[in-house]
């Protein structure tokens, strides 16, 4: 008996090392390479296109064929390249500093890494979209500094490089605008009411950069309005606060809770509440911060919509609209356009500001100084019907 088991424990011995051996041949089987070069690629096609162009072709009949290759230069220091697969005909080429003839070398690849040789598609690229938006840039004067448009129809993926001479003298950057908008309009701010050289370029996601457009701007004179001063101003016709959330918690310059909030379903809608600035003011900008932690950024009773009404005289205390003009509209963004209910880190950055005074609005130059200030909410984040923020900031020329 002691010999059957000895036997049988030897025979599982042997069958079990061989059947490790044969799996580790499997597993260190190598994988067969070659030196030689796959077919090109032929019948060649060039669509150009701003700053780039897109290239059609047929592949080689290559068994083992990987990929296409496009290498080519898109300035004269930099090399860029391009892969699309062995199941692609087409391969984008862009990133070109400037409208010309370029050329596109194609290479087929193979799996073992061999290269066809080239075959040169000859490219025109149109004006890159960062030189068209160039040549549509404007430095006008703003508040504390310069007011900075162009425009973007194709909305290209783009930087707004704002420079100025920094306290040695040198031209640095003072604010970068990373934007794909079609109507941009940006300001940088915090100089004093005395001539200053601005400039500003544009730069695209390849590095490629415009010529600088320079003007000499004197800033108009702007400060933060004393909040102290700010009161409510109670008409006939406004929403009352809610949740002991009043009106004056809105100025009262901190940024936790509480803040203002008004009541739910309470007539008449929209929601509209009016408040006293102590002084008559040219307004440049406003901020107002939403209600963010817990969950409530883009959310809730956060407005998204509304107008700015102002008048520089006693309202009517009726509370009809005699004597108010309407300064501007507004409508808060979230960067990420992500569907209600998700946001990113940009998106809570951007309602905070990077000073925690929260997201800015710009009233336009044509707008009228005032003192009483109306908001009339048209829309908030959460689609219900009532309104709360945490503070609101004013910055203007009371002089």
């Amino acid at each position: 008996m002691k010999k059957i088991l000895y036997y049988l424990f030897v025979l599982m011995a042997v069958t079990g090392l061989f059947a490790c051996s044969k799996t580790d041949l499997n597993v260190q089987k190598p994988i067969e390479k070659d030196d030689v070069k796959p077919g090109v690629v032929t019948n060649i096609k060039v669509k150009n296109n701003p700053g780039g162009a897109i290239i059609t072709y047929s592949v080689p009949n290559d068994v083992d064929l990987q990929y296409v290759l496009a290498e080519y230069n898109i300035n004269s220091t930099t090399v860029r390249q391009a892969k699309t697969s062995r199941f692609s005909d087409t391969i984008k080429v862009d990133g070109f500093n400037k409208a010309g003839a370029y050329d596109v070398r194609l290479y087929a690849v193979d799996k073992s890494e061999n290269r066809s040789d080239a075959v040169v598609a000859k490219v025109n690229p149109e004006t890159p979209p960062y030189r068209s938006i160039a040549s549509t840039l404007t430095l006008n004067e703003d508040f504390g500094g310069v007011n900075i448009t162009f425009a973007n129809p194709d909305e290209a993926k783009i930087a707004v490089v704002i420079i100025t001479k920094d306290s040695n003298g040198e031209l640095s950057p003072i604010e970068t605008f990373y934007t794909e908008t079609k109507n941009g309009v940006f300001s940088a701010r915090g100089y004093d009411p005395s001539p200053r050289e601005f400039g500003v370029y544009v730069k695209d996601r390849w590095n490629n950069n415009s010529d600088t457009l320079f003007k000499t701007i004197t800033p108009l004179f702007e400060k933060m309005l004393d909040k102290t001063k700010f009161r409510p101003y109670k008409l006939p016709n406004d929403q009352p606060s809610a949740f002991g959330w009043d009106m004056p918690y809105m100025w009262d310059g901190k940024t936790g809770e509480p803040g203002f909030h008004t009541l739910q379903g309470a007539l008449p809608r929209p929601h509209r509440f009016t408040f006293d600035l102590g002084v008559v003011t040219k307004l440049s900008r406003f901020k107002i911060l939403q209600r963010i932690d817990g969950g409530w950024a883009y959310n809730h009773g956060n407005p998204r919509s509304w107008h700015m009404w102002g008048t520089a005289t006693l309202p009517d205390p009726s509370g009809n609209w005699d004597g108010w003009t309407k300064l501007m509209d507004c409508e808060s963004k979230k960067p990420s356009e992500l569907p209600f209910g998700q946001t990113t880190n940009e998106d809570i950055g951007y309602a905070r500001g990077t000073d925690g005074l929260g997201e800015e609005f710009t009233f336009p130059l044509t707008a009228p100084p005032v003192r009483y200030i109306r908001m009339e909410i048209l829309k908030n984040w959460g689609g219900t019907d009532f309104f709360h923020a945490l503070e609101i900031t004013f910055w203007g020329n009371t002089q």
